[in-house]
Formats: structure tokens, C-alpha cells, sequence
């Protein structure tokens, strides 16, 4: 009689509880996505929100098809760098010889065109062939010599541009470069600029790459983990070797686009597209995939700091307000992505704690 009138009470309470666990994880699931969706979107939003301010404190200077074509053309090698870096980064490895390897690729393929007299197609196979070239040397330094990357690649970056300062003597080759050379990023096709489509031709092929094959998927677990990633089977050297060796080729790629549109090659060239794709890269690791590098998060954080920085140039900014906003863009992409990493732990602790508190509930109820 007495197991009678007991048993409904914990069965009611155990219902409640069970109501009240549903609750509390429906709003806690909601806020979730919603914080998210902000980590996944944010920076798109803000590029759009940059975008429209500016467009309505200049409209005569800022919001105009000239402007907006300048600032997407004028920034494609930037990008193309910044992506160049974003694949050593998938495996937190940092190539601090991007910026340099584009200097000596705009200057060997003037150095080879208009000194050498070399056919344009030979000398864009010479360039690739020293950046594959690169791309192993910085592998070997890494896995061989157990170097750190940041020191590997810097030493390989200050060779960088004594090679550039040697081939073109300290000062500006731009005699007799020829119009097929120049109008590899000159030309235009359908009325859109030939750098554009280059650009997003690499983006969407990157893309691909890292996200649908297996090279890509790696390459994350990887992680700077190489000895776990080893026992997992992945093969660590082969897939830091094709990093490496990806980022010196894209590099290579952005010197000769460089050079195409410039028509000349600059001893000093190189250097100074470190920091911004760095920046581009880093606080691109906020946008899409939180807390981790990614292609399109590197486009997009790109052209975020690029048409800020104009915005800024257009009210009247100083010039140095870029090297500020550069420096600025790779703190707070470091700390957002560092933030995202700690969050993506927190939703995975409270997933197994969800889980484990479910299965406590269900087996009350059944009892």
C-alpha cells in the first residue's frame, strides 16, 4: 500500500526536473547560436557596416564605382600574400618569408624579361621553380633542423632580399619589359580587371582544397601537434612540406602579379606585405571558422582592414593610421581567435555534461 502512494512523487518530481533540464537547455542552445552566429559573421557584417558609413560621411570620393575598383584591384596581391600565409598557419606553422618571396619574384621575373631578355613564360616558370625551391628550404630548416618556424623563415627572408637587392643592383629595373609581360595583370576580360579573376580563381580553388580534401582537413589536425598527428597516421613531413611549398608558390604568384601591373621591379619590395597579411590572415581566423585560419575568413578580413583604412584616408587620416591599423588587426585576431578556441572547449564540456546528465535522468526515470 505504502509503495502505492509513494511511487508517483518521485516520478512527478523526476518529470519536473526533467521539464526544468529542457528549459534551461533550449535558452542556453539559443544563446549559443546566437553568440555563433555574431563569431561566424561578425566581421562580414562589420566590412558591410564599414562600407555604408563611409559611403555617407564621403559619398563624393568614397562611395564610387572608381574607389571601390581601385581599393579590390589595388589589394588582390595583398590578399593572395595573406592566403599564401594562411596555409602554414592551418598547421601552426608561421612562414615569415611570404613578404620577401614576393619582392624576389617581382624581381627575378623583371631581372629574367627585361635584362635577360628570357621569354615571359620561362621566366614565370623560373619564379614558381625558386619558389617550389623556398617552400623546401623552409620545410627542411622546420622538420630537419628543428628550427622554430618563425625564426626558420625569417633567416630565409632576410636571403630573400639580399638575393633581390643583388639581382637588381639597389635600384629599379623598368626598361624594356614587355607588353605581354605587363598585360598579364593589365588586361581586362568581360570589362572585369584580369587581377580580380586571378584572385578569385586561387580563392576559390584554396577553398576547395582545404575544406573538401583531404589535405586541408589535415593539415587542422595537425594542429602543431605533430607527434599525436603522427600516431594518427597522418604524415606530418609530407603535408608541412606541401604548406610550405604552397605558400612560397602563392607568394610567387602575387610577385609576378605585382610586377605585371607595375611594370618594374623595386629592390625594397617585399617586406612591407608582411604585417598586413599576417593581419588579414589572424583576424581572419574571427570569421567563419572561429578560432581557427581560414581562406575565406582571410579575404574577407582583408578587404575589411583595406576599405577601413581608405575610409579612414578619405576624412583626412594621416598615412600612418595603416600601420596602426595593421598592427591593432593582428591583436585582435589573435585574442578573438584565442577567445573561440576556449569557447569551442566550453560547448564541448557542457555537450558531455548534457549528455551525462540525460542519461542520469533516464535511468531515474526508469527506476
Amino acid at each position: 500500500m505504502s509503495t502505492s502512494t509513494t511511487a508517483p512523487a518521485p516520478s512527478g518530481g523526476t518529470g519536473r526536473t526533467v521539464v526544468r533540464q529542457s528549459a534551461d537547455r533550449s535558452r542556453a542552445g539559443t544563446g549559443e547560436r546566437i553568440v555563433g552566429g555574431v563569431s561566424r559573421f561578425g566581421l562580414l557584417g562589420m566590412l558591410v557596416l564599414v562600407i555604408a558609413v563611409f559611403s555617407v560621411l564621403t559619398p563624393d570620393t568614397y562611395f564610387t564605382t572608381t574607389n571601390f575598383r581601385l581599393i579590390l584591384v589595388n589589394q588582390t596581391v595583398t590578399v593572395i600574400v595573406a592566403m599564401a600565409a594562411t596555409l602554414p598557419l592551418l598547421a601552426h606553422y608561421l612562414d615569415a618569408s611570404v613578404g620577401p618571396m614576393l619582392g624576389l619574384a617581382q624581381g627575378i621575373s623583371i631581372w629574367l624579361i627585361s635584362v635577360h631578355g628570357v621569354p615571359v613564360w620561362l621566366a614565370l616558370l623560373a619564379v614558381l621553380a625558386v619558389g617550389v625551391a623556398v617552400g623546401l628550404l623552409n620545410s627542411l630548416l622546420v622538420l630537419k633542423f628543428d628550427m622554430s618556424s618563425i625564426i626558420g623563415t625569417l633567416a630565409v627572408g632576410s636571403l630573400l632580399m639580399g638575393l633581390l637587392y643583388m639581382i637588381t643592383s639597389g635600384r629599379v629595373l623598368y626598361q624594356n619589359v614587355p607588353p605581354g609581360f605587363t598585360s598579364i595583370a593589365r588586361g581586362e576580360l568581360a570589362g572585369i580587371p584580369l587581377p580580380l579573376i586571378y584572385l578569385v580563381v586561387l580563392v576559390l580553388v584554396l577553398e576547395f582544397i582545404v575544406v573538401w580534401t583531404p589535405f586541408g582537413q589535415r593539415l587542422y589536425a595537425m594542429d602543431g601537434n605533430l607527434r599525436g598527428a603522427a600516431r594518427a597516421g597522418i604524415n606530418v613531413r609530407g603535408y608541412t612540406i606541401r604548406a610550405f611549398v604552397g605558400a612560397a608558390v602563392l607568394s610567387s604568384l602575387a610577385g609576378v602579379l605585382l610586377a605585371s601591373r607595375v611594370g618594374s621591379a623595386q629592390p625594397t619590395v617585399g617586406e612591407q606585405f608582411l604585417l598586413p597579411a599576417f593581419a588579414a590572415a589572424f583576424l581572419g581566423a574571427a570569421a567563419l571558422r572561429p578560432g581557427r585560419v581560414n581562406i575565406l575568413g582571410t579575404v574577407i578580413a582583408a578587404y575589411f582592414i583595406t576599405f577601413t583604412i581608405a575610409g579612414l584616408q578619405h576624412l583626412g587620416a594621416a598615412t600612418w593610421i595603416e600601420r596602426v591599423f595593421n598592427g591593432l588587426a593582428v591583436i585582435v585576431g589573435v585574442s578573438v581567435a584565442a577567445w573561440s578556441v576556449r569557447r569551442r572547449r566550453q560547448l564541448a564540456v557542457r555537450h558531455v555534461e548534457r549528455l551525462e546528465n540525460d542519461t542520469e535522468s533516464k535511468g531515474r526515470t526508469t527506476s
